[in-house]
């Protein structure tokens, strides 16, 4: 274990334990983002209470030395919003543990990491999903745009701080795939074998009373389905747009330039929303 020691924007003393290995892992991730053009999404799920947020909450520490509870998101809207405004070196998090896992949430969780990863391909940002289970995740997203995926359990509620983590390793396995093909249908871990297994400490780096206060308003938000009809609204608005920009002549760079999305996502939207095939 390793002590990391930081202080917080407002200069208070945080202090706890870390496991070596995830230290070592996400230093290569930090230099990844310092010396390249690229972005981190880490994955941490689990079962409720075993303390995806907590380990969430210690990583974004560790990654980012401005990371409070302002970086904090729980429903999706606001979180798209949070990566309109990053900055080089934020690192954000993703709450979604919290909410019912129906299959209309899901489809709102999803859709929201889609456009999420269309934004943050170039922007040097850390991002960090709390889910319930990595299995419910889009079969693309979960084998194609997760770098670090963190499992978190315990033998009881009681029994918590371990977790295994799955990534493509230096032998070019890549047990973030393997684990998805292999374990979907049983929502099993066992195959592959985990990178390494881990232990985190207690430790809740930000206020837990207004964490606690924030995580509620936004799942009573997301529960009320006023999120849900907003993000269906903003994707809407988004195929229009690009739907539009191409009608008047656009070509797919000038499209990309002017909505901040990625070529890929462009030519997504015009063949799956109007089944154009072809653009200019």
């Amino acid at each position: 274990m390793v002590i990391i020691n930081r202080r917080d924007k407002d200069g208070n003393e945080i202090k706890f334990f870390q496991d070596g290995y995830l230290v070592r892992t996400l230093a290569v991730f930090k230099n990844a983002i310092e010396k390249h053009n690229t972005s981190t999404v880490i994955m941490i799920d689990g079962r409720s209470g075993m303390g995806k947020t907590t380990l969430a909450n210690q990583i974004g520490v560790t990654l980012d030395e401005n990371y409070g509870l302002h970086k904090i998101f729980y429903n999706p809207q606001d979180f798209l919003d949070g990566l309109q405004k990053s900055k080089k070196g934020d690192c954000f998090l993703f709450d979604e543990a919290m909410l019912i896992s129906s299959r209309s949430a899901l489809s709102v969780i999803n859709k929201m990491i889609v456009q999420a990863m269309s934004m943050i391909r170039s922007k040097k940002i850390y991002i960090i999903f709390c889910v319930n289970s990595f299995f419910d995740l889009d079969r693309n997203l979960a084998i194609s745009r997760a770098d670090l995926l963190l499992h978190v359990y315990g033998q009881s509620l009681i029994d918590r701080g371990r977790f295994s983590a799955f990534f493509k390793g230096t032998d070019g396995q890549d047990r973030i795939k393997l684990l998805y093909l292999l374990g979907k249908k049983l929502y099993s871990y066992g195959k592959p074998k985990a990178n390494y297994i881990g232990k985190f400490s207690k430790c809740f780096v930000v206020d837990e009373k207004e964490y606690e206060t924030q995580k509620q308003k936004g799942v009573n938000a997301f529960l009320s389905g006023k999120v849900g009809k907003q993000t269906v609204k903003a994707f809407d608005s988004r195929n229009k747009a690009v739907r539009g920009l191409k009608d008047v002549g656009k070509t797919p760079q000038e499209i990309a330039e002017i909505t901040g999305l990625s070529i890929k996502t462009i030519y997504l939207i015009c063949k799956k929303e109007f089944n154009l095939d072809e653009m200019a």
